[in-house]
């Protein structure tokens, strides 16, 4: 009996050693990103799509910085060849390709000064608030894109500060090259004194809905107000009903699955009383774990993030802390949370204003860049101490937004499951990189690897070997071979791509069992055009080729039948 339980004792002390290696080294000043000043928003982004992700950081009054980061080895301070160099009073930040040009774009809100909006050129930026119609007063400038319509164009949230309140705004994007304000037709009219904007699919209908955090108390409702994005254009405050209530001063708030049951759970800093987490409890309503989780003492933070730093599978929870508090950094055991920041090397002590979490250097784990207003920033390189495995994939999209913003990856390795949303914008007043991160522990190949993107295609992939920074384009391949093994659930008939086309499209189709199946192309006066597919198929993913070389413009329509199932979708030939 004895022998058993120093056996069993053994065996927990070493678990909790390995799990406990989690540390990171500040290489800030050797990589000179430090940047000394009074730093308030900040993120991770890849300007000049060269793979690597540079960091932008807004300095309130001083220049803001633009490092340019080469093979993840070194930073260049470019801020004034790139036109990013501003000295407004810049708050908040955050960037998605608005015109689908390729590359991504900049948001900035500024202290009672106008909105930027800075178009990437590809070399430079230049500023098209005023172009865009974007250009209205600021108060703050927490933001958040979201395509809430799902229409493929970005839109964003703006969150307002300050006394008398101001409202928020909410920006249409219309033609991918101007936006017009429609918060108060689209339902979101409050008037907070908003810190936090931050975004996610915590109903798991595929749309998604806004958080804003304020410090600003209501009655009954507390500080913040989440809304439920109703398909049709509208959002509804869903705050009371849901149960996300907090009367405590919401300076920052991030959504992430910390217990991998599929939906979004969220974490909110706050400034004057304890942080705290919510878990999704999957109808609908949330219910405060913060104490129950170990996450504790936490106040004074204004900024905060989920990240799986040590790449075991789930996801740990970062809170940058103000007022000359250490930073905590706690690390997921599962049902219980560690605080490990002095261990880790996180325990920074200065006024700590923001983060962005994303890996630098491409080497599969996660890094943290650190605000520290009035003192100079650091950037946490991850060590990777615990060698475990990891996957990174880049969305673009097609006919969802370029930036994919608002698809679902879901990532199945043995029975651990894990979904992570492309961020608008997270934490507080900055936003993480695009690619999401998983971390596989010791599992040596992904199961499978789904993703759902914004326009309602789902591509299902299996077997992907571990360890790989992949991009995958909407409806295409690139990056992982073949379409996929899983296979589907249901009769499934996709809308062809591209559409309108010339003189060629493909059409992509799922059977789930071995089925005699007919996909036929028809005429406006539906007279039959072409058999694409009349035989028995296999269950399987499927993609077709129709070529119109030899038809003339105009409307046809495409059908597949198999067995019970019938469905008819409309494609346009436009030469």
């Amino acid at each position: 009996m004895k022998k058993a339980i120093t056996t069993t004792f053994l065996f927990l002390l070493f678990s909790t050693i390995v799990s406990a290696q989690v540390t990171f080294t500040d290489v800030s000043v050797t990589l000179g990103v430090n940047n000394n000043g009074a730093a308030q928003g900040c993120i991770f982004i890849d300007v000049n799509n060269d793979g690597y992700l540079d960091i932008y950081v807004l300095n309130n009054n001083t220049p803001n910085k633009l490092y340019i980061n080469t093979n993840g080895t070194t930073f260049t301070e470019s801020s004034s060849s790139w036109g990013l160099a501003s000295s407004f009073p810049g708050r908040g930040t955050s960037f998605a390709d608005y015109n689908n040009d390729g590359y991504t774009d900049i948001v900035v809100g500024n202290w009672q000064t106008a909105i930027v909006l800075y178009k990437n050129l590809g070399t430079s930026f230049i500023d098209d608030a005023t172009n865009s119609g974007v250009n209205l007063m600021s108060w703050g400038g927490s933001s958040n894109w979201i395509d809430y319509n799902k229409d493929g164009k970005i839109d964003f949230a703006f969150g307002n500060d300050g006394v008398p309140y101001h409202y928020n705004y909410f920006f249409k994007n219309l033609d991918l090259t101007h936006f017009t304000n429609v918060a108060y037709p689209s339902g979101l009219t409050d008037s907070l004194s908003t810190l936090t904007v931050s975004s996610a699919d915590y109903d798991n209908d595929g749309d998604m809905d806004l958080f804003f955090g304020s410090q600003t108390t209501q009655p009954a409702v507390g500080t913040g107000v989440l809304y439920r994005n109703n398909g049709d254009s509208s959002f509804t405050d869903v705050t009371v009903a849901s149960g996300l209530i907090t009367f405590n001063y919401t300076w920052g708030s991030a959504w992430g699955d910390y217990n991998n049951d599929g939906y979004m759970d969220i974490a909110l800093a706050s400034s004057n009383f304890s942080s705290q987490v919510y878990r999704n409890n999957g109808n609908g309503t949330f219910t405060e774990v913060t104490d129950s989780l170990g996450i504790s003492d936490c106040a004074s933070a204004y900024s905060c993030g989920w990240a799986d730093v040590d790449n075991d599978g789930d996801l740990d929870l970062y809170f940058a802390r103000g007022q000359n508090t250490s930073d905590k950094l706690y690390r997921n055991d599962g049902n219980i949370f560690s605080n490990i920041a002095t261990t880790a090397g996180t325990g920074d002590t200065r006024h700590s204003s923001c983060i962005t979490l994303g890996d630098y250097n491409n080497d599969g784990f996660l890094d943290i860049y650190l605000n520290n207003n009035g003192n100079e920033n650091r950037l946490y390189k991850n060590n990777h101490e615990t060698n475990y495995n990891w996957f990174i994939l880049k969305l673009q999209g097609t006919t969802t937004n370029r930036s994919a913003i608002g698809s679902r990856v879901t990532v199945k390795t043995g029975p651990t499951t894990q979904i992570r949303e492309v961020e608008g914008g997270s934490g507080g007043k900055g936003m993480n990189s695009l690619p999401v991160e998983f971390g596989l522990k010791q599992s040596t190949i992904i199961d499978s690897v789904i993703v759902k993107w914004q326009s309602g295609l789902v591509q299902r992939f299996a077997n992907i070997p571990v360890n790989q920074n992949l991009t995958l384009i909407e409806g295409g391949t690139i990056g992982i071979n073949g379409i996929g093994e899983i296979l589907p659930d249901n009769f499934s008939l996709y809308q062809n791509y591209p559409n309108p086309f010339n003189p060629s499209t493909t059409i992509r189709f799922e059977v789930p069992k071995s089925s005699f199946v007919n996909i036929t192309v028809y005429d406006i006066m539906g007279r039959e055009i072409k058999q694409l597919v009349n035989g028995m198929k296999n269950a399987g993913n499927y993609e077709i080729n129709f070529d119109g070389s030899n038809l003339t413009s105009g409307v046809y329509f495409y059908k597949m039948t198999a067995g019970d199932f019938s469905e008819t979708k409309k494609l346009a030939l436009v030469k």
